[in-house]
């Protein structure tokens, strides 16, 4: 286990803290660690922040969270924050063309592209919606980006 994931765990009779060590592109691999730790008889959270902008179409995004949704009961929530280009392009053609210079893969997508990982959820208000702008009023503003616009989507969804 990494030291710093080592660092953060903290554990407590009443909670567990576990770290899992996969990539994403191996759903089975979380679910089972997931199972480990986790009652998935039981309602829980997928969360994938700023994480699925860097699985590329042909590695199939769409159907690795569909299939780490499709282990979860009724109840469960999908969160995810994703990059997109629609706000910025040639910021994002730049910043794709550096990460892959780097050997990173950026799959930057739309808003329709984004909004098909919560196909068949109940999609929390207000929505798929710019991620500064998904409840601003409950958190702070950050210096530099009050009227810039952050390009990247945010939604969270219930499984039925």
């Amino acid at each position: 286990m990494p030291a710093h994931a080592a660092a953060l765990l903290r554990g407590t009779p009443v909670g567990v803290t576990e770290y899992l060590q996969a990539d994403v592109r191996d759903p089975d691999a979380i679910i089972e660690g997931a199972r480990r730790i986790l009652d998935l008889d039981r309602p829980v959270a997928l969360s994938l922040v700023a994480l699925l902008h860097f699985i590329p179409h042909e590695d199939g995004a769409h159907a690795l969270v569909s299939r780490l949704l499709s282990a979860l009961p009724s109840g469960s929530y999908l969160m995810t924050t994703h990059a997109t280009a629609d706000f910025t392009p040639e910021e994002s053609a730049a910043a794709v063309g550096k990460l892959k210079a780097a050997g990173v893969t950026l799959a930057l997508r739309s808003r329709e592209e984004f909004a098909r990982f919560f196909t068949g959820l109940d999609v929390v208000d207000p929505g798929v919606e710019i991620v500064h702008k998904w409840h601003p009023d409950l958190g702070e503003p950050v210096p530099g980006q009050v009227d810039g616009v952050i390009p990247g989507y945010g939604a969270v969804a219930r499984k039925p």
